[in-house]
């Protein structure tokens, strides 16, 4: 298939999805309120210009689709839309005249939704999707190796970062680390015969599927910086694999005894293997990240890892909204640009499986995110709700409005500061 075709299906498929995530959210608002009665001018998924804006001749609400179709809505009467001119509607039907409680269920409905999506979608990928996982810490070696030869045994664990070097800034990386410390000491050999104490990492960035996953793939070699004082990695100068080097020998320790409390009394077993250079790149020397295939789990099984699913996922997202303002969280944090990369990213390198699974986190993050009290979003439609519940008193609405307003413009503000964002990572 001609790339462009490809990439014209992917974005398809992708707005798609996306747009599956936000009818279902919606649907769950629009059939809570036909269920209580409140009047539904419209179903939309999408902003801006219509593309489709219709209604049976026998019903009240039109279903519209919408040119940007990054989001959706329900309009109800009673929540601050003006009805059409001439339409007359019992105030009854408003949503503001519903009780309290029907107006909450309405309100959390969507995100009722979305966690029922992404529990089915974490259903369907554990019950029909073989799962496959790479152990960055386990290994796997080939008979007659120079692995095997040194002593490493398939399923060994490898040591890495502060359990290989003495002091955290050998090795550390302050942006995206990407990079695992094995060796602290392994040695550059030179034609001239000369030597070169390097630090030798696995490069994790470039492990982008289940193939080709020997290690000699993924070693990437760096010069010490000089100077006084504790040595450290000078990562300005990685050694490129087409230099004059003849080898490299790198010390792969792997772990005997853990201790849980910290790195104290762990033991380790050496295992240098000196690894030669074939035409720009280090041969293969029998030594392949470990990959676990997973079959399809049985039924039942499928629904509870299902629900396991659905915890990691939440947990994921409670985590980064706790270090949202952090320098790691900003730069690890994406918008829709860098979902439609790395969603199609995920289908091409993982398959079907973690395509699908990612959808679900990506419902089960729309959900948490609604739920924040933030002017805009559900959450906030809720806590407006409780507060009048709670005082008897009905905020003005011209107040409501305008802080709902504010609230959506610097919503769309973060959205397209977002976008600028992915457009710089993804395409410069």
């Amino acid at each position: 298939m001609p790339p462009v075709i490809s990439t014209i299906l992917y974005i398809l498929l992708f707005i798609l999805c996306l747009s599956i995530l936000i009818m279902i959210h919606e649907l769950g608002h629009f059939t809570a309120a036909k269920i209580f009665k409140v009047y539904v001018m419209e179903y939309s998924i999408g902003f801006g210009p219509a593309l489709i804006h219709k209604k049976r001749k026998t019903g009240e609400t039109y279903f519209s689709l919408r040119i940007i179709p990054f989001g959706g809505y329900v309009s109800m009467y009673g929540e601050g839309v003006e009805l059409p001119n001439g339409q007359q509607i019992d105030e009854s039907r408003s949503l503001e005249k519903a009780k309290a409680w029907k107006r909450a269920i309405i309100l959390v409905a969507g995100v009722t939704m979305n966690t029922v999506l992404a529990l089915h979608l974490f259903f369907i990928k554990n019950v029909a999707c073989s799962d496959k996982q790479l152990y960055l810490r386990n290994m796997a070696i080939s008979e007659g190796s120079k692995a095997e030869e040194a002593g490493l045994k398939t399923l060994d664990i490898i040591a890495l970062d502060d359990e290989v070097a003495a002091n955290k800034d050998e090795w550390y990386v302050e942006d995206n680390k990407t990079y695992y410390l094995l060796d602290n000491a392994a040695t550059v050999k030179y034609a001239d015969a000369t030597t070169e104490t390097v630090y030798a990492f696995i490069d994790t960035k470039d492990i982008k599927d289940f193939k080709n996953i020997q290690m000699n793939r993924f070693i990437v070699l760096f010069s010490q910086a000089t100077g006084e004082g504790t040595l450290k990695v000078d990562y300005s100068k990685q050694i490129p694999y087409n230099s004059k080097f003849l080898s490299v020998t790198i010390d792969f320790k792997t772990v005997t005894k853990f201790n849980e409390e910290g790195n104290k009394g762990i033991e380790f077993e050496s295992h240098p293997i000196t690894i030669n250079r074939v035409e720009g790149e280090l041969e293969d020397f029998g030594y392949s990240l470990y990959l676990q295939v997973n079959k399809p789990l049985p039924f039942f099984k499928a629904i509870g890892q299902a629900f396991v699913d659905f915890g990691e996922s939440s947990t994921l997202i409670f985590r980064a909204l706790g270090t949202l303002f952090t320098k790691d969280t900003w730069n690890s944090l994406g918008g829709i640009v860098a979902i439609g990369f790395e969603s199609t990213s995920v289908l091409q390198n993982l398959g079907i499986g973690k395509y699908i699974y990612l959808w679900g986190a990506l419902s089960v993050n729309l959900a948490i995110i609604n739920l924040l009290p933030f002017p805009g979003l559900d959450g906030y439609q809720l806590l407006v709700l409780a507060v009048e519940s709670i005082t008897k008193k009905k905020i003005p609405n011209k107040v409501k409005t305008i802080v709902s307003i504010v609230g959506l413009g610097l919503l769309f503000t973060f959205m397209i500061v977002l976008v600028v964002k992915d457009i710089i990572t993804y395409l410069f």
